[in-house]
C-alpha cells in the first residue's frame, strides 16, 4: 500500500513539473537591441533602440510579429529545454530576400534575451549581420 501511495505521489509530481513548464508567452512585449553588427552597406536591421513586438503561442508554437513593420517569425517553444525558443523569418527587402534565426531565452514569465543572426540575398550578392536583444513583457 505504501508504494502504491508513492507510485500516486510521484505521477502528481510530474504532471505538476510538466504543467509549469508549458509557459505561455503570449502578450505583448517591447524588445531592446542592444547590439547590432552588419556587413551590407545599404540595408539597416535592427538598429540599436526598443521595438514592440506581439507574441502568439499556441501549444508549443509560437509566432512573433514585428508591429511597426508586421513582419512575422515562426518556429517551436523547445518542450525539451523549457524557456528556449527558436524563431525563423523570411522576408523581402531592398530587392532581395533577407532570412533570419532568432534565438530566445525566456529568463522568466516576463523577461528574455536573445540574439539574431539574418542574411540578405539577391541573384548576385549577399550579406549580412547579427544582433542581440532583451525582451521585457509589457503589463
Amino acid at each position: 500500500m505504501k508504494n502504491a501511495w508513492l507510485l500516486i505521489s510521484l505521477i502528481f509530481q510530474l504532471a505538476c513539473s510538466i504543467s509549469a513548464a508549458a509557459q505561455d508567452y503570449s502578450g505583448t512585449w517591447t524588445g531592446v537591441v542592444t547590439q547590432s553588427s552588419s556587413s551590407c552597406k545599404n540595408i539597416v536591421k535592427a538598429a540599436p533602440g526598443q521595438y514592440s513586438l506581439t507574441f502568439t503561442q499556441k501549444g508549443n508554437e509560437l509566432t512573433i510579429v514585428q508591429n511597426a513593420v508586421k513582419r512575422s517569425y515562426r518556429g517551436l517553444v523547445d518542450a525539451a529545454i523549457p524557456g528556449l525558443v527558436q524563431v525563423r523569418g523570411t522576408y523581402p527587402d531592398d530587392g532581395g530576400f533577407i532570412s533570419e534565426e532568432v534565438l530566445v531565452i525566456f529568463t522568466g514569465p516576463d523577461s528574455g534575451e536573445g540574439k539574431s543572426a539574418w542574411r540578405w540575398a539577391n541573384a548576385w550578392h549577399q550579406c549580412g549581420g547579427q544582433f542581440q536583444f532583451t525582451l521585457k513583457k509589457n503589463p
